[in-house]
């Protein structure tokens, strides 16, 4: 008897593909909808439609499903803070740097609004935010010390990188949990204003 050829579709009740972004928007829509506590993994796998072996192999935790997206933005904020802050007021450009970051291509900012709602209401997962985003990562510290050169290396250089990075995660949360504005380029900008760097006005 001839063998049967191999079937090109997918087993039926798995997807053919598994898109990260589609999995972190049905748990952040059942953390909207239940509360983040009261979602497990299995109720997300089971809203999205995979198995619990898929989920955990892109999302090891509920935590990082919260935190999905950051390394992306983070990605990308580097490659702009590469660029160096040119002849602009260090906190401008800064500012300029990070709110280019939260471009459409990058970040969906209805669902992160969401997202930072969540991790305001629970501080547990503070601690598992994206370094790159959070604090004074090293492309911050570089850009810091070309835009300020007469303060490179030195203790004062490093409190302005952390103080940066500092003010626009506040201002993000801030963002998210007290302000009506559709973006957050404008809580941006006021926090880095807030911090009266040299060159830039208040």
């Amino acid at each position: 008897m001839p063998s049967t050829p191999p079937s090109d579709r997918p087993a039926l009740g798995r997807p053919a593909a598994i898109d990260a972004q589609d999995l972190a928007r049905v748990a952040i829509g059942l953390f909207a909808e239940r509360g983040y506590e009261a979602v497990s993994m299995a109720d997300i796998a089971e809203a999205a439609g995979v198995g619990r072996r898929s989920l955990f192999r892109y999302f090891p935790s509920k935590a990082d499903l919260v935190w999905g997206g950051a390394d992306v933005v983070g990605a990308e904020l580097e490659r702009l803070l590469g660029e160096g802050p040119g002849d602009r007021p260090l906190g401008e450009a800064y500012s300029d740097a990070f709110v280019g970051a939260l471009g459409p291509r990058f970040l969906d900012l209805g669902m992160t609004r969401v997202r930072l709602r969540i991790i305001d209401a629970h501080p547990d997962l503070h601690g598992r935010s994206s370094p790159r985003i959070t604090a004074a990562s090293p492309a911050l510290a570089a850009f810091v010390d070309r835009g300020l050169p007469e303060l490179a290396g030195t203790l004062e250089a490093a409190a302005v990188a952390e103080a940066l990075a500092a003010a626009s995660h506040t201002a993000l949360r801030w963002w998210a949990t007290r302000s009506d504005d559709e973006r957050p380029d404008a809580s941006i900008r006021r926090a880095v204003r807030a911090l009266a760097l040299p060159g830039d006005a208040r």
